[in-house]
């Protein structure tokens, strides 16, 4: 069988199709456009201005133009319904000429369409293949193009299942469709979240307790050395004083002397533990925030890491963040 010729010959020619008077200007306007684009090449365009003129006056001859025009696209499925509409619709008015070349063509068609068996658990699901919505009955058959063709099932309170399936010519395939509804909740820090599967919400983990932890402890290590710093200066400043005043033991002096030099430790052991708890602090911090994006973006990322060192009279803290 000849392929469907790309020039105007294949065509309906617009008196043909506008032959009553009744029909409006603006149809045969858009269906000469049609024929022009169509000569052009531009099948898509060409589509558009018939099916707005067909839509303007219903007539069965311009039926056969869409058709082709979906022929040329690759739509096989809407090339086979549409010809099969412009036979049921013309009927005997068709010339036994023009039957015998779109019986042709249907016998084409019904080698490059498979059935699609839809299955949705949900009633009233919109089903839409190659974004176009469907308007077979569902659960039934779907007569689609053979190819790659997407597919989607939606209904308000259910999540949205897209799917592309691989379909071969006079391919029959069953395809189950499990919508699962959804639900909206607000968590503690006023973020939706939608709940998959109507089960209980995920709980809220809260604040992380351990930058909470690690930063109260740090500043009361910082008081503390505060503390014991007011101390020690306030022993050293005594022990200055006694060494001025004549009169005082040996005894007294190493006494006071002791006392400076021990809350100068403890004013040193607070401010290490200090800057020890700062910097675990921090490291908490840090890993809190890694650890709440890697719930919305991809896991797998590097944790951070903290070391701890000491030496003659300093304290350090080294990692990677």
């Amino acid at each position: 069988m000849a392929p469907l010729a790309a020039g105007s010959a294949a065509l309906v020619g617009a008196g043909e199709a506008f032959a009553q008077p009744s029909k409006a200007d603006e149809a045969k306007s858009r269906y000469m456009k049609g024929v022009e684009l169509h000569e052009e090449g531009d099948f898509q365009a060409a589509l558009i201005e018939f099916r707005r003129s067909y839509e303007l006056v219903p007539n069965y001859h311009v039926l056969y133009n869409i058709g082709q025009e979906y022929f040329q696209l690759g739509d096989y499925s809407n090339a086979l319904r549409t010809f099969e509409q412009y036979l049921a619709d013309g009927g005997k008015r068709i010339q036994p000429e023009r039957q015998t070349e779109v019986n042709g063509y249907l016998d084409k068609l019904r080698g490059r369409i498979a059935t699609v068996n839809v299955k949705i658990n949900v009633e009233g699901a919109e089903l839409r293949v190659d974004d176009q919505v469907n308007s077979s009955p569902i659960p039934g058959p779907v007569v689609v193009s053979a190819g790659k063709r997407r597919f989607e099932v939606s209904k308000q309170g259910y999540r949205t299942i897209k799917r592309t399936e691989e379909l071969a010519g006079q391919e029959t395939k069953e395809l189950v469709f499990d919508l699962q509804p959804e639900t909206m909740i607000t968590n503690g820090d006023n973020k939706q979240i939608i709940v998959v599967g109507g089960g209980t919400p995920p709980p809220d983990d809260g604040p992380p307790i351990g930058p909470i932890v690690g930063w109260s402890i740090t500043g009361a290590l910082a008081i503390g050395a505060g503390v014991f710093g007011g101390i020690a200066l306030s022993n050293q400043s005594s022990l200055d004083e006694l060494k001025r005043e004549p009169g005082h033991t040996e005894a007294e002096l190493d006494d006071a002397a002791s006392n400076a030099r021990a809350m100068a430790i403890a004013t040193d052991v607070f401010i290490g533990a200090a800057v020890i708890g700062a910097g675990l602090s921090t490291y908490f911090t840090i890993d809190a925030v890694i650890s709440s994006d890697k719930k919305d973006t991809t896991k797998g990322e590097a944790k951070p890491t903290a070391k701890v060192s000491f030496g003659p009279g300093s304290v350090g803290v080294s990692g990677s963040f």
